[in-house]
């Protein structure tokens, strides 16, 4: 049996887990979502279709785009023929719509970019074409995720690497909510990502506008060895979000026992930091 708490930690350690943001977990400040506490059944994992419904219905998921061919197709007839030529190959074409009035940073009609759905796409030649065409990679989507956002969530850190060698900055704000590309890899529980972002020098303390760092964010998705590996590369355990909430107000607080063996000794870590961390 799942029983839900309004306002307490997530479990970590169930065999299907969501992606949820941190914001979304504020309660009675955003009437959005509550915590759900998950209580492990010795009878198996919690089915993962009650789980997506119990999540989708408080509003907590995190919605993908699909990555490779098969995503949706660019829904603007005015900028479809650029995108085309970008597909295609045809810089040529693709200057001469430009200078016809073409727009490199058009969106469809969900107010994705481009730039962001070739992205999705896998087109890697596309992309490093509308680049140079003068695409702004900082610009934001309709839920204000930059493109490096997009290359945060996917499992190929070759979009990370595309875009930093553009000389997009690494800590490039969500535009609408301020959260950095580290947010949307921890979020995404793209360990690569969060790795490669890591080793380009994003910020562990970065804050979005509701004060959440990204350790907020890693026990906020029941993430245990990313925790450890924010707090391992300086990650402050004492910075507090808006509500006043440090990460051991979200992290797991169940039976270690249930949790794999790499995972209990991560946790184990943690919590010995967090009792020998000084108070403020």
């Amino acid at each position: 049996m799942l029983r839900i708490r309004r306002n307490v930690p997530r479990a970590a350690g169930a065999s299907h887990r969501l992606p949820v943001s941190a914001s979304d977990h504020r309660g009675a400040r955003h009437a959005r979502c509550g915590r759900v506490r998950a209580v492990p059944r010795r009878s198996g994992p919690l089915p993962l279709a009650l789980a997506a419904l119990m999540l989708a219905a408080s509003g907590c998921t995190q919605r993908h785009e699909g990555m490779g061919p098969d995503a949706r197709p660019f829904e603007n007839p005015a900028q479809a023929p650029f995108v085309t030529a970008l597909r295609a190959g045809d810089a040529a074409r693709a200057r001469e719509l430009l200078a016809a009035g073409a727009d490199p940073d058009a969106t469809d009609a969900d107010g994705t970019p481009a730039l962001h759905w070739l992205i999705r796409r896998g087109d890697r030649d596309a992309v490093r074409l509308l680049l140079d065409l003068g695409a702004d990679p900082t610009r934001g989507d309709a839920r204000g995720r930059t493109a490096l956002h997009a290359a945060a969530m996917s499992k190929d850190t070759g979009w990370i690497e595309l875009l930093l060698d553009h000389g997009v900055p690494v800590d490039v704000p969500n535009t609408r909510n301020g959260r950095t590309a580290l947010f949307d890899a921890l979020r995404a529980r793209e360990p690569g990502s969060i790795d490669r972002l890591l080793a380009a020098g994003a910020k562990v303390d970065a804050r979005d506008r509701a004060g959440t760092t990204p350790l907020h964010q890693a026990a906020l998705v029941n993430d245990i060895p990313s925790v450890k590996r924010l707090m391992a590369a300086g990650a402050d355990p004492r910075a507090t979000d808006d509500t006043g909430a440090t990460v051991a107000s979200y992290l797991y607080d169940g039976d270690p026992g249930v949790l794999a063996a790499p995972v209990r000794r991560d946790y184990a870590w943690i919590r010995e930091r967090l009792a020998a961390a000084p108070k403020h």
